[in-house]
């Protein structure tokens, strides 16, 4: 008997924009000095190869404040995170050695302790994850227990990621945009991402099944489940990709197999593949630019208009711009950006920017949009 349970759980991420994969290792050269002896002026150089290293997953203000607070502990595993070294150059003069060295940084590592102790995760300004997982069980009752989504949300919030209430999950659980979501509907999930003001909705499939008797006379059932997942990034709606997979369990309950069996598939996608598409996805666009929206009221006159995207093109780090739209019955300027940064630093940049007589007040602040008002 075959039936189909749907579970729809929202998180709040920090979150992040690519199929550029970070989990590779870096090479660096960095220098080293010390007073004490040679040895720790190569420490130092590990050190200091280390936090170049840091600093391509941490880049705003507040992450580099939130970095030197737990500095110590990332330093104290330094040698973890260095893979090997050779020194370059050395010299010393009188009591000061000074070493050049070329390391290979693995960024896996480091990237991991980074989320562990949720410093990259502010980086992202929390943005909203949106996970719908659909359970199909062969060969065995629906047991309507929603086990991925929960063994998801825990390990996610593990992580630090933060949840939206259950009760906004529960009023679209059988909603008709969700189902087609769920059947690889990438309008519907931007859609239902841009509902709920979530920047990524994650759509999967999970699949239970009893493969019979696990070892003959045993009496154990083997259970084998499969757990398709695929990401949406909402402003966009690009697929950033996909990923399958698969945990099997042996017991004599079918609900203890399939509960160990698809919490099995779940960390391992969790672990393996979702957090890494969406920070490293994040670390995209940060490199090339964000999409931002620029909502600006008060711009009267489409000469004003014109002194304003001149201001905006000229800020540091904004890649791009495009005129969306100026009306002058409302005095509303759209502007479409690519801003290397996130929507909080450009609003700390653009918020009193002179503007001819005029200038700009920053009245709300979201992860993918900023409103402002000319004065």
């Amino acid at each position: 008997m075959k039936k189909t349970a749907f579970f729809v759980l929202v998180f709040a991420v920090f979150l992040i924009f690519s199929t550029n994969s970070f989990a590779e290792d870096k090479t660096i050269e960095a220098e080293g000095v010390s007073s004490i002896s040679k040895e720790d002026a190569i420490r130092q150089a590990q050190r200091s190869a280390v936090e170049e290293a840091v600093g391509i997953f941490i880049q705003s203000q507040t992450e580099v404040e939130n970095f030197e607070l737990k500095k110590d502990k990332i330093f104290s595993r330094t040698q973890g995170y260095i893979t090997r070294f050779s020194v370059v150059k050395e010299s010393k003069s009188g009591d000061l050695y000074k070493i050049l060295i070329k390391a290979t940084v693995s960024l896996d590592k480091i990237k991991d302790d980074l989320i562990a102790m949720k410093i990259l995760l502010a980086s992202m300004e929390h943005p909203k994850l949106m996970v719908l997982i659909e359970e199909d069980y062969k060969s065995m009752d629906n047991l309507g227990m929603g086990i991925a989504a929960t063994e998801m949300a825990s390990l996610l919030g593990a992580k630090g990621f933060e949840l939206v209430d259950k009760s906004q999950v529960d009023a679209i659980m059988n909603n008709n945009q969700a189902r087609q979501a769920l059947a690889g509907n990438a309008k519907a999930a931007k859609a239902l991402g841009l509902k709920f003001g979530a920047q990524y909705v994650v759509v999967g499939k999970v699949v239970a099944q009893d493969a019979g008797e696990a070892y003959p006379g045993s009496g154990l059932k083997s259970i084998q489940a499969s757990l398709q997942l695929k990401v949406i990034q909402t402003q966009t709606g690009l697929v950033l990709g996909s990923v399958v997979k698969t945990g099997v369990s042996a017991h004599i309950s079918p609900l203890t197999g399939a509960t160990t069996a698809i919490q099995m598939c779940t960390q391992k996608a969790v672990d393996e593949y979702l957090i890494n598409a969406i920070t490293n996805s994040f670390q995209d666009y940060l490199n090339n630019g964000t999409p931002l929206k620029l909502h600006i009221t008060g711009v009267g006159s489409f000469q004003k208009s014109r002194m304003v995207i001149e201001v905006i093109e000229k800020v540091e780090r904004v890649a791009s711009s495009k005129k969306e739209g100026w009306n002058k019955t409302g005095g509303i300027l759209e502007l479409s950006l690519l801003y290397k940064g996130t929507s909080e630093e450009l609003a700390e940049v653009i918020d009193g920017k002179k503007v001819g007589a005029g200038k700009l007040e920053v009245i709300d602040v979201a992860p993918e949009r900023l409103d402002c008002i000319l004065k």
